[in-house]
């Protein structure tokens, strides 16, 4: 999403403003800047998402751990 020159408003990376249709001239300089935060937002989400699976992953290990002493203990105390 960029802000449109005319109207201030975000609108998306294209050649036309999506709200008052101005056509939109950037330079190669703020294409390549525009479209270097964009992976780089993208880069983050994907890392953020491995993470969280990741910390999922260990939660679901811890409780299958405990649900493993549990029935030991409690299958030695019968």
């Amino acid at each position: 999403m960029v802000e449109c020159p005319h109207c201030a408003k975000p609108t998306a990376f294209q050649r036309h403003c999506s709200h008052c249709g101005t056509i939109i001239q950037h330079t190669v300089e703020e294409k390549f800047e525009l479209l270097s935060e964009a992976v780089e937002k993208a880069l983050k989400k994907e890392r953020q998402k491995r993470k969280k699976k990741r910390r999922v992953k260990i939660l679901i290990g811890i409780v299958i751990i405990l649900l493993a002493v549990y029935v030991g203990v409690k299958s030695v105390g019968a």
